[in-house]
């Protein structure tokens, strides 16, 4: 089986190609989860070649860091993180900073944000860290978003899931029932934060009660 070619290259080949991108990839995640499950993968695959290949000293350096990434990750997925959300005041210099300092990866989710007045604000914190920064301009009842921004290295749903939790009793002063969105960037998000479908003056909207 090994010896099967697909274009012109043998499988064991293919393999030790396999886990050289996959390694390669994991060093551009900046979320460390994601790092930690790509070398996992990267190393499985390069231990095998190793063993295949009858070479000892690569079969068993990765089957190592094999064991490291599933220590990390079970230590990871098992750690108690302290989440916290805190309102955002007019003016504040910290939400001025951040939002200059990650404008063009903001871009890249929201083209068309803007900081305006009046506007409502909420910093998620993770273990005492800004993880997600949340914005929105209240219609009525409704609370309309306008920026819902996890930084790079919290991209794992923990941060929207513990916003979205909470949205409602951070928001109490506001008498704010619902949010929306326009943005259908980031479907599968807003799908798995508990967004449906729905419709606002003829468009297509993202809508989340809050409960």
């Amino acid at each position: 089986m090994l010896e099967f070619n697909i274009l012109g290259i043998s499988v064991l080949e293919w393999i030790g190609y396999a886990a050289s991108v996959l390694v390669l990839v994991s060093l551009t995640m900046t979320s460390i989860i994601k790092l930690r499950w790509y070398n996992l993968a990267g190393a499985i695959l390069f231990s095998t070649y190793g063993f295949l290949i009858g070479s000892l000293p690569v079969g068993i350096m990765n089957f190592l860091i094999v064991c490291a990434n599933i220590y990390n990750l079970k230590k990871m997925y098992g750690q108690k993180e302290d989440f916290k959300v805190i309102e955002i005041k007019d003016n504040d210099e910290l939400l001025i900073h951040l939002l200059d300092y990650y404008k063009k990866d903001i871009g890249n989710f929201y083209p068309n944000f803007e900081k305006k007045e009046k506007q409502l604000g909420i910093f998620v914190l993770r273990n005492m860290a800004v993880a997600g920064i949340f914005i929105g301009t209240q219609e009525e009842n409704e609370l309309k978003i306008d920026l819902d921004y996890a930084l790079p290295q919290y991209r794992d749903f923990k941060v929207g899931d513990y916003l979205y939790k909470s949205l409602k009793q951070s928001l109490s002063d506001h008498d704010i029932k619902s949010v929306y969105c326009y943005s259908t960037q980031m479907l599968k998000y807003m799908e798995k934060m508990g967004f449906e479908a729905d419709k606002k003056d003829n468009k297509s909207i993202m809508k989340k009660n809050l409960n």
